[in-house]
C-alpha cells in the first residue's frame, strides 16, 4: 500500500489544515461552542510550520518502508483532516437547508403559511431565540466538531513529533531518488508528427504484412489460417507507435483494411469481437452474445481483405477465448493478416497456436540506436525554439540521450523535463546525478515515471492518480474529467474570485499534458467534420497510476478484491457489476471513506436484486461526494430513492434515469454541483412537482435531465426557477413560460453562464423581458441556443434584438424565428469572436450580411432558410463581400431552394454539405491568395439540387485544392450532366458515390489516377450506358467495393475484368446488359485487358444470366454468390457454379420461384457451407422433404434453408423452411 505522504502533500496539506481550523472555529464561535478552546488553536498554529517541515523531509515513495510509525501517523492525520471537513461540510449544509426551506414558504407557501413564517422571523429578529434554536437542533454536530478539532490537534502534534525522524529520511532519500529521472510524456497512438527511427524494423513488417502466406510446420500453405505477425518489447519501447505509423503507409492502405482493436488486459472474445465490428462498421453494435457478433463479422469480412491489429495484448493462458476470437477469421481472405503486439513471448506463442500457425514473423524490439534517440530528444526539447538559443544545450543533450537505453517513452519523458529547466547547470546535474544508476529495464523506466510524478505539484498529482479508476486506454473527455474532479474534491478553493474551478481544472489537464502524463487527440466527427478533442494515457501511467494511488483509489473489476485490507479506498470504480453477488455488493458499505463511486456497466444486464442492493448500500454511504452510474438496462436501472436526501455532501450526481420518488432526495441536496440524468421518471403528482425545487440548489453548476412524460404520453420539460443558481455553468433546454416560474429575465443572474439554450421563446410577450435578460452583460457566456417554435407573434423581432449576447460568444444557434429583419447585431456583425454559425428555421430571411469578417469563424451550418437568396453582397473590389470566412473549416447548407449562389470558399474548407439548394453552379476557392496554402477539403456532399446542371467552372476543377478529397457524394441532381465530372487531381478520393442523377451517361472521362478509390456506387443513373474502359479502370487499384444499382440502360462492363483489388461486386440493373452481354463472345467486352477479375469475395446480381455476361462468367474464385431476382430461372447456373467450386462458400438466392430442382453436381461444391434458396418452386421443397437421403447427400454443408421463412426441421447442420401460405 502506498503511504499517505503521497495523498496529502505540503501544497495541499497545510493551505486545507488551516481553511479548515478557520472555518471550525468560526462555526464554534458563532454558536458559543469555542469556550476553553482558544489555547487549542494556539497549539494548532503553532503546529504548521512543523508538519510543513515533516512533508518537505519525507520521501512519499520510500516512508512506509523506512518508517512505517510516521506512515500510520500520516494516515491518521489524513483522516483527522477529511472528518473536520465533513463536519464543517454538514453545518454549511444545515445553513444552505434552512435558507432552502424559508424560500419554499416564500415562493410555493400558502398565505397562512407565510404569514406564521413572518411571525416567526420577527421574533428572531429581536431575540436570542435563532441561534438558541441552532444551537439545540445541531448540538450533536457542534460536540462532533469540537471532537474533530480536538482528533486534529493530536494527529498535528504526532506529525511534529516526527521532525527528527523526517530529518533523517530526507538524507537518505536524497541519495535514493537519484537512481533515476525524469518528468514526461507517453503515448498508446502515433501522438507526434514526426516520427523517429524504427525504418529499419518498419520496412521489415511492411513486407512481412504484403508478403507473407501461412505456412504450416510440413511447409504446406493453408488455407483456413490467418498469418500474424508480432512486434515483442517491454513497455514504453514504441511498440504502439510503430503499429500505428505501419497501419498509415500507402502499401498498407492500399491492400488491406485496418481494423484497430486495444486489447489490454480485459482479454474476453465477446467484447473484442465487438469492438472489431465497431472498427469495420463505424457503427457500435448493440448488446449481444458472441455467435451474432461473430456472424456479423465474418459477413462483413467476407468482401475485404483486412489488417487486423491487436495491440497490447497480455493474455497467454486463454487457449479457448484465443479459439473463439479467431473462430469466425479462419474462413475469410486468405491475403488478410494480423498485427499483434505484447510485451510477452508467451503471448506469441498462445496466439499463433491457437490460429494453428507455426510461430509467424515476431520482431522483438530493443532501444533505439543512439543517433535516433538523439533526434527524438532534440525534437521533442527544441522543436519551435530559436536554434541559436538552443545550441549549448546539445553537448549535454547528447551525452543524456545516449544514457536512455533508446527507450523512446524514457527519452520523450526526459525531453519534456528538461524543456521545462532549460538552464546548462540543470541540464549537468541532472546528467551527471540523477541518471547515474539508470538502467533501462522495465523496473528502471517505472522508477523513471515516479520519479516524474513525484516533482509534479500535489494538485496535478492528485488529479492525475484519480485517473486510474478508469480503464486503460479509456478516452477522457475534457469537461467530463474535469467535472469528476470537482465533484470528487480534488480542485481546491480557487485562488482568486477571477478563476473557476473549471479555469483550475483546465489548468490542470494542461500541465498534465504538457508533462506528458496525458496525450491530447483529435478526430475528424464523421457527421459534421468537426475535430474532436480527447485525451488518452499511456498502459505505463496508467500502471504509475494505479501504483502510486493504491490505497485511495481502486477500480474493482472483482469481487476478490473486497477481501483484501482495502479499507482507506476513498475513489472506487466497480466495473462488471453484473458478475457480483447480493453478499459482495453489500461489502462495498464497508468503505466507510468513500467519497466517490462510479458504477461502470458492462453491456450484460444486472439482476434486479444486486441493483435493489447496490441502491441500498449507496444510500448509506454517508461522506460520498461523486456517484455516477452508466447503467444502460432500463428495466431494472439503478435509479435511487427519496433516501439519497440523506447523502447530504454529494457534488456530483450522474445516472441513466432516476424515480420520481429519487427527485424528492435529490432536492435536499443542498452541496450539489452538478446533476445529469437522461430520464425523470414517468408519473405525474406530488413526487414530480417537487422539481421546482431544484431553483433552491444554489450550488448547482450543471443541470441536464430528461423530459417527463404526462399522462398523454407528451413529454413536458419540468420547469424551475433558476434566478437563484448564480453559479451555474450551463443551462439546457430552458423553455420560457408565461408562468413566473420561467420567466427570461431571471437570466440575468446567472453572470457565470458559460452555456445557454433558450427554447418557447414565442411566449415572451414583452420585449422588455428579453432585454432584462441582459445577455450582453453576461461576459463569460460563449454558447447561445434561442429558439421558437409554435405560434409567433409580432414581438419575436423586438425579442431577438433585446437578446444580443456579448461579443465574447464563440457558438450561436437560432432556430424557428420567422421575422423578416435581422438583428442589428447579426447584421452588424458585433459578434466578432464567432466560431460557430448555425441558423435552422429562419422561414423569412432573404440575406445575411457578408461573413469574410468573422475571422475565427470555423463552421456555418443553414438549414431551412427558405427565403434566403443572397449571402453578403458582391462588390466590384472583391473584397471581403462576398468570401466567406478565412478559417472556415464546414459549410453545411440545406433546404435553402432560393439561393442561386454560395460565396467563395475559403482553402481552409474541410467539409462542403449542400442539400436541397438552388445553385446553379458549385462556388470557387479562393485561389488569389499569394500565400500556397495545403489542401484541406476532405469531403464534398452534393444532394438534391435540381438546377445544377454543370460543374465546370466550379471548385473540382482547382486541382490543387482536391488533393486531400477523401470522400464525394452527388446524389439527385437529375439535371446534372456527366460530362463534366472530370475529378482532377483527386488522387486521395477513397469513396466516390453517384447516386439518381439520370442524365449521368459514363464516368469515362475520369483523368489522373484514382489510387485510393476503395467504393464506388453509381446507383439509379438510367443515363448510364457504359463502364469505363479497362485503362481507366486498371488506374482503380484500391478499389474492393463496388455498386452499380438500378442503372437499367447498362449495355456494357466496360473494362470492369481490370480491376485488380475487387472484393464485393453488386451488379442490380434490370437491363439489356443481360442480353447485350449474353450474346457476345468470350472476351469480346474486354478490349484486351489483363484478366484480373477471377477472384471476388462476394458477388451480388439481381438476374442469374448475369453470369453468362463477361467478364462475370469467367470468374473462378468467387466466395459468395447472392441472386436477389430469379422468378424465371428453372435450373442453377451449373457451369459457373462448377468453376468456382473449390471457393464458393455460400449461395442465396431469392424469388427463385421457377426452381423445380437441384443439379447433381450441387455435391461438388466442397467449400460450400450454406445455401439459401427462398420461395422456391413446391416441386423442390417436396422432393427435399421426401428425400430421406438428401441431408447426407448435402452433409458438408453446415446450413441449407430452402422454402420460405417458418422451420419445420431443425438439426445442428440442417434447416428446411416450408412454404406459407
Amino acid at each position: 500500500m502506498a503511504t499517505a505522504a503521497a495523498f496529502a502533500g505540503k501544497a495541499v496539506a497545510i493551505p486545507a489544515i488551516s481553511f479548515l481550523v478557520g472555518k471550525a472555529f468560526s462555526y464554534l464561535d458563532k454558536y458559543h461552542r469555542s469556550e476553553g478552546m482558544e489555547e487549542l488553536k494556539k497549539r494548532l498554529e503553532l503546529a504548521m510550520p512543523n508538519i510543513e517541515a515533516v512533508f518537505d523531509a519525507v520521501n512519499p515513495d520510500h516512508v512506509r518502508e523506512e518508517s512505517p510509525a510516521l506512515d500510520k501517523c500520516l494516515w491518521q492525520l489524513r483522516a483527522a483532516v477529511e472528518d473536520a471537513e465533513n463536519v464543517v461540510d454538514e453545518l454549511e449544509y444545515y445553513e444552505l437547508e434552512e435558507k432552502a426551506e424559508e424560500r419554499k414558504v416564500i415562493d410555493w407557501g400558502s398565505s397562512l403559511t407565510k404569514m406564521k413564517h413572518k411571525v416567526v422571523r420577527s421574533v428572531k429578529k429581536v431575540s436570542s431565540l435563532d441561534k438558541t434554536l441552532k444551537n439545540f437542533s445541531q448540538r450533536d454536530t457542534l460536540k462532533r466538531l469540537r471532537k474533530v478539532v480536538e482528533g486534529l490537534n493530536r494527529s498535528a502534534a504526532g506529525i511534529a513529533n516526527f521532525l527528527a525522524i523526517a530529518d533523517r529520511l530526507k538524507k537518505s532519500a536524497s541519495a535514493s531518488q537519484q537512481q533515476v529521472d525524469a518528468d514526461r510524456e507517453t503515448s498508446s497512438e502515433l501522438s507526434v508528427s514526426k516520427f523517429v527511427g524504427r525504418e529499419r524494423e518498419k520496412e521489415k513488417i511492411i513486407e512481412w504484412i504484403t508478403k507473407t502466406s501461412v505456412v504450416s510446420a510440413d511447409g504446406v500453405t493453408r488455407i483456413n489460417s490467418v498469418p500474424i505477425i508480432s512486434v515483442v518489447g517491454h513497455g514504453g519501447m514504441g511498440k504502439t507507435t510503430l503499429a500505428q505509423s505501419i497501419c498509415k503507409e500507402d502499401a498498407v492502405r492500399n491492400h488491406f483494411k485496418v481494423i484497430w482493436v486495444t486489447v489490454s488486459t480485459n482479454f474476453d472474445a465477446t467484447t473484442l469481437t465487438s469492438k472489431m465490428l465497431e472498427s469495420v462498421t463505424g457503427v457500435k453494435p448493440g448488446p449481444d452474445h458472441l455467435e451474432p457478433l461473430q456472424k456479423n463479422l465474418k459477413e462483413e469480412l467476407k468482401s475485404m481483405k483486412f489488417l487486423l491489429v491487436l495491440d497490447d495484448v497480455w493474455e497467454d493462458k486463454k487457449e479457448s477465448e484465443w479459439a473463439k476470437l479467431f473462430a469466425p477469421l479462419r474462413s475469410l481472405n486468405s491475403g488478410s493478416k494480423i498485427l499483434l503486439t505484447t510485451r510477452m513471448q508467451s503471448v506469441v506463442h498462445t496466439a499463433t497456436s491457437s490460429m494453428g500457425v507455426e510461430g509467424g514473423h515476431c520482431l522483438t524490439l530493443q532501444g533505439l540506436e543512439e543517433d535516433e534517440n538523439i533526434k527524438l530528444l532534440n525534437h521533442h526539447v527544441f522543436f519551435g525554439l530559436d536554434p541559436q538559443d538552443c545550441e549549448h544545450f546539445k553537448s549535454a543533450g547528447e551525452q543524456i540521450a545516449r544514457k536512455l537505453g533508446g527507450c523512446p517513452l524514457v527519452t520523450k519523458v526526459v525531453a519534456g523535463h528538461l524543456r521545462g529547466n532549460m538552464m546548462i547547470g540543470y541540464w549537468n546535474r541532472f546528467l551527471h546525478e540523477e541518471l547515474k544508476q539508470f538502467s533501462g529495464t522495465e523496473e528502471g523506466i517505472m522508477r523513471v515515471l515516479r520519479l516524474s510524478y513525484y516533482r509534479l505539484p500535489t494538485e496535478l498529482q492528485i488529479c492525475f492518480r484519480y485517473c486510474c479508476i478508469f480503464p486503460q486506454d479509456y478516452e477522457f473527455e475534457k469537461k467530463e474529467l474535469i467535472q469528476m474532479w470537482m465533484g470528487s474534491g480534488l480542485i481546491s478553493q480557487c485562488a482568486s474570485d477571477s478563476q473557476t474551478f473549471e479555469d483550475i481544472g483546465a489548468q490542470i489537464l494542461v500541465q498534465l499534458n504538457k508533462s506528458s502524463f496525458f496525450d491530447l487527440k483529435s478526430r475528424p466527427n464523421i457527421t459534421n467534420g468537426r475535430k474532436e478533442e480527447y485525451y488518452v494515457m499511456h498502459d505505463l501511467m496508467h500502471d504509475l497510476a494505479t501504483d502510486v494511488s493504491s490505497g485511495e483509489c481502486a477500480r474493482v473489476a472483482h469481487a476478490s478484491f473486497f477481501e483484501d485490507d482495502n479499507r482507506t479506498i476513498r475513489h472506487m470504480c466497480i466495473a462488471n457489476i453484473h458478475s457480483f453477488s447480493i453478499e459482495e455488493v453489500k461489502k462495498i458499505s464497508n468503505f466507510k471513506y468513500l467519497r466517490t463511486i462510479v458504477i461502470d456497466h458492462s453491456d450484460a444486464e444486472v439482476k434486479k436484486d444486486v441493483v435493489c442492493e447496490l441502491e441500498r448500500v449507496i444510500e448509506s454511504l454517508e461522506f460520498l461526494r461523486l456517484l455516477r452510474s452508466r447503467q444502460k438496462h432500463y428495466d431494472c436501472g439503478f435509479h435511487l430513492t427519496e433516501k439519497c436526501g440523506k447523502l447530504i455532501h454529494l457534488r456530483y450526481l450522474s445516472l441513466h434515469q432516476i424515480s420520481p420518488e429519487g427527485i424528492c432526495g435529490v432536492t435536499r441536496l443542498y452541496h450539489l454541483m452538478l446533476f445529469y440524468c437522461k430520464t425523470v421518471g414517468n408519473k405525474e403528482g406530488k413526487e414530480m412537482s417537487q422539481i421546482r425545487y431544484l431553483g433552491n440548489l444554489d450550488g448547482l453548476r450543471y443541470v441536464s435531465y430528461g423530459f417527463n412524460k404526462n399522462s398523454h404520453g407528451e413529454f413536458d420539460p419540468v420547469e424551475f426557477s433558476v434566478g437563484r443558481l448564480t453559479r451555474l455553468q450551463e443551462l439546457n433546454n430552458y423553455l420560457v413560460k408565461e408562468s413566473i416560474v420561467s420567466k427570461l429575465s431571471e437570466v440575468k443572474s446567472l453572470r457565470t453562464l458559460r452555456r445557454l439554450q433558450v427554447c418557447g421563446l414565442e411566449k415572451v410577450k414583452n420585449p422588455e423581458e428579453a432585454k432584462d435578460a441582459k445577455l450582453n452583460e453576461i461576459i463569460s457566456l460563449n454558447s447561445l441556443s434561442l429558439s421558437w417554435f409554435g405560434e409567433q407573434n409580432n414581438k419575436d423581432a423586438l425579442v431577438l434584438e433585446h437578446l444580443e449576447p456579448h461579443c465574447n460568444v464563440m457558438e450561436l444557434e437560432i432556430a424557428g424565428y420567422t421575422g423578416v429583419k435581422l438583428p442589428f447585431w447579426i447584421e452588424d456583425l458585433t459578434i466578432k469572436n464567432l466560431v460557430s454559425l448555425e441558423l435552422r428555421d429562419c422561414l423569412s430571411w432573404e440575406g445575411l450580411p457578408s461573413l469574410g469578417k468573422l475571422v475565427w469563424l470555423r463552421h456555418i451550418k443553414f438549414q431551412r432558410l427558405l427565403k434566403l437568396q443572397q449571402i453578403g453582397h458582391f462588390s466590384s473590389n472583391t473584397s471581403m463581400e462576398f468570401f466567406l470566412p478565412p478559417r472556415l473549416e464546414t459549410l453545411e447548407v440545406h433546404d435553402c431552394p432560393m439561393l442561386s449562389e454560395l460565396p467563395v470558399l475559403p482553402p481552409s474548407l474541410v467539409l462542403l454539405r449542400i442539400s436541397k439548394v438552388g445553385l446553379t453552379k458549385l462556388p470557387m476557392i479562393d485561389g488569389g491568395s499569394s500565400e500556397t496554402k495545403p489542401s484541406q477539403l476532405v469531403s464534398i456532399v452534393v444532394e438534391r439540387c435540381a438546377l445544377l446542371t454543370l460543374l465546370e467552372g466550379s471548385l473540382l476543377e482547382q486541382e490543387m485544392y482536391m488533393g486531400a478529397l477523401q470522400y464525394f457524394k452527388i446524389e439527385n441532381c437529375r439535371n446534372l450532366e456527366s460530362g463534366s465530372i472530370a475529378f482532377h487531381g483527386m488522387n486521395r478520393l477513397a469513396t466516390l458515390c453517384i447516386a439518381d442523377c439520370t442524365k449521368f451517361s459514363t464516368i469515362g472521362t475520369i483523368k489522373g489516377e484514382l489510387t485510393y478509390l476503395n467504393h464506388l456506387l453509381i446507383i439509379e443513373c438510367s443515363g448510364l450506358v457504359s463502364l469505363p474502359s479497362a485503362d481507366v479502370f486498371m488506374s482503380f487499384k484500391s478499389l474492393r467495393h463496388m455498386v452499380i444499382y438500378r442503372c437499367e440502360n447498362l449495355l456494357c462492363l466496360g473494362g470492369l475484368g481490370s480491376l485488380p483489388s475487387l472484393q464485393y461486386l453488386q451488379i442490380e440493373c434490370y437491363s439489356k446488359l443481360v442480353e447485350v452481354g449474353s450474346s457476345l463472345t468470350p472476351h469480346a467486352s474486354s478490349s484486351g485487358e489483363e484478366d484480373h477479375l477471377v477472384q471476388i469475395h462476394k458477388l451480388q446480381v439481381d438476374l442469374p444470366s448475369m453470369l453468362l455476361v463477361e467478364p462475370l462468367k469467367r470468374l473462378h474464385r468467387t466466395i459468395e454468390l447472392v441472386i436477389t431476382h430469379g422468378p424465371q430461372m428453372e435450373s442453377l447456373p451449373e457451369q459457373w457454379l462448377i468453376q468456382n467450386r473449390q471457393f464458393l462458400r455460400c449461395i442465396r438466392i431469392s424469388e427463385a420461384k421457377s426452381l423445380k430442382s437441384l443439379p447433381l453436381s450441387i455435391r461438388e461444391l466442397s467449400s460450400l457451407e450454406e445455401l439459401c434458396i427462398m420461395q422456391c418452386h413446391s416441386e423442390l421443397f417436396n422432393e427435399i422433404r421426401e428425400n430421406n437421403n438428401f441431408e447426407s447427400y448435402m452433409a458438408h454443408t453446415r446450413r441449407v434453408a430452402i422454402g420460405n421463412f417458418l422451420p419445420v426441421v431443425i438439426n445442428v447442420c440442417f434447416v428446411i423452411y416450408c412454404l406459407l401460405p
